[in-house]
């Protein structure tokens, strides 16, 4: 078994560019509504966004963000050295 010290998370930078270019051309409140889905798929039971995700840019960067984290993987470190 791999000890959870020696792993690290790099992120697929490129899909999360894909995903954001994508979601640039959506409306405010379809990317309101998505940055909801992905609140409640993390366990979040708020029905509103937080004062955090009010604005277009922020909420870009929030999917762009878990896009990155989703599309990441977690390599042993000694496999990247």
């Amino acid at each position: 078994m791999t000890s959870p010290a020696m792993t690290v998370f790099r992120v697929n930078q490129q899909r999360a560019k894909q995903v954001s270019l994508e979601w640039e051309r959506a409306s405010y409140s379809e990317l309101s509504a998505y940055c909801l889905h992905i609140l409640r798929e993390i366990g979040c039971p708020d029905t509103e966004l937080p004062e955090n995700l009010r604005t277009r840019d922020q909420q870009l960067n929030f999917i762009t963000g878990f896009a990155s984290f989703a599309f990441g993987e977690v390599l042993n470190v000694q496999s990247i050295n």
